[in-house]
């Protein structure tokens, strides 16, 4: 599936050069999590993909004590 995200992902890739990290914001359901994976798993060798929408509140707890 193509998406047109994907082609701003690369140049933030470039352009950060690995100094910045990504924040993917947006109305549910429209495939960020989708390309985010597709994303991570074709440009690097590992990649860590924590996505809020699936996690429990209990992370919330323990980040922010």
């Amino acid at each position: 599936m193509k998406r047109k995200i994907y082609q701003q992902l690369i140049e933030w890739k470039e352009q950060s050069n690995g100094q910045t990290a990504l924040l993917i914001d947006g109305a549910r359901r429209v495939g960020k999590s989708y390309i985010t994976k597709v994303f991570a798993q074709q440009e690097y060798k590992s990649y860590i993909l924590i996505d809020f929408g699936n996690a429990s509140q209990d992370i919330f707890r323990f980040i922010f004590l």
